[in-house]
């Protein structure tokens, strides 16, 4: 059954996770130590993304205990790559991140932080300089002007303060690989180019990631223009050496193929879920397997929790297999990940 996913954008995601074991546990319902873990140690936000699902007023009060490090300390560290950083939350406004990012380091795990840039400051970096210990930072781009940013994220200084922050951040002799993302609206293939200015005009990305909007699809009678566009940013981002990195649909776009993102339905959920794929925590400790229901205080998502590491660990309260009756609200919790395995669980249990 693996046939129907070789050959498509799909497989470079689908075949480590196969071939770790951890799609055939999910499969079989076994119980099996997660492929990847998300850890989300951000207490709020200073963006309200038009896109994002997150609870506004969200904001996490009071003391709570380090669950993160404790999540490192508990994981056995074989796979450096297992743990990343990211949020429904801004990472960089945890305070324990300078300690998470020491224990990764310290453990040697090549982990990544997913950040909106608005707090990659010299003042936020002395303060937790193990931050610059990561593999790299991904900096989500919300916007290629300041309209745009205004419009996305709704906060007046967004785009002059990342933009500042990234261009300062380029030129300290301690940092270390900065990644950009940026997600492509399907009327928003004009503004390729302008990509190109931004990276010239903060100095420099070790990585680019081009992702089109879980809604993406566009018009037939667009698909040679859309493809020549994109083949044309793929050779000039090329030639300036910079690595990148496209969605599902954009691949199949630049391919000349009619875009179809895979999504799964209520009626192909089961009650067990996937955590033996991928799990995200977050700041209350609670375990998710569908990433966005991590996001701290969304409403409805906390029927979701597969358990809680205070006073426990991952391994624990995920061997008690809590299963959720899948309801048709539920897909607002997933992310294209998410969809991308549930999917497959379902052609390949039957």
């Amino acid at each position: 059954m693996h046939m129907q996913f070789q050959g498509t954008p799909y497989w470079r995601t689908l075949q480590p996770i196969i071939e770790s074991g951890a799609m055939q546990s999910a499969m079989d319902g076994e119980y099996r130590y997660p492929y990847r873990i998300n850890i989300y140690p951000g207490t709020s936000c200073m963006f309200s993304c038009l896109f994002c699902g997150r609870n506004y007023d969200a904001v996490v009060k009071g003391s709570r205990p380090n669950v993160f490090s404790q999540i490192i300390e508990q994981d056995d560290g074989k796979d450096p790559y297992r743990i990343h950083i990211s949020g429904g939350l801004e990472p960089l406004t945890s305070p324990f991140i300078n300690t998470i990012c020491k224990d990764l380091h310290d453990k040697g795990y090549k982990a990544r932080m997913i950040t909106n840039g608005f707090m990659l400051n010299d003042k936020i970096l002395a303060k937790n300089p193990y931050i610059n210990s990561l593999d790299h930072i991904r900096v989500s781009l919300y916007g290629l002007d300041e309209d745009e940013y205004l419009s996305t994220t709704r906060h007046k200084k967004g785009w002059t303060v990342v933009k500042e922050n990234l261009t300062k951040y380029n030129k300290r002799d301690d940092r270390t690989r900065l990644f950009l993302n940026y997600v492509l609206l399907p009327g928003n293939f004009h503004k390729l180019d302008r990509i190109l200015q931004y990276i010239d005009d903060i100095g420099s990305v070790a990585n680019l990631s081009l992702r089109e909007d879980f809604t993406f699809q566009y018009e037939i009678d667009n698909r040679n223009r859309i493809q020549d566009t994109l083949l044309s940013f793929d050779e000039q981002i090329k030639s300036r050496g910079i690595p990148i990195d496209y969605g599902y649909g954009l691949q199949d776009a630049m391919a000349g193929k009619q875009s179809h993102l895979i999504k799964v339905t209520v009626d192909e959920l089961t009650h067990r879920q996937s955590p033996q794929v991928k799990v995200c925590v977050d700041p209350n400790g609670n375990i998710y397997s569908y990433m966005e229901a991590g996001f701290v205080d969304r409403p409805g998502a906390l029927r979701h929790s597969l358990g809680n590491v205070i006073d426990s660990s991952i391994e624990n309260e995920l061997r008690k297999q809590k299963q959720v009756e899948p309801k048709h609200d539920d897909m607002q919790y997933m992310d294209a990940y998410n969809h991308l395995i549930l999917k497959y669980i379902h052609l390949n249990s039957r």
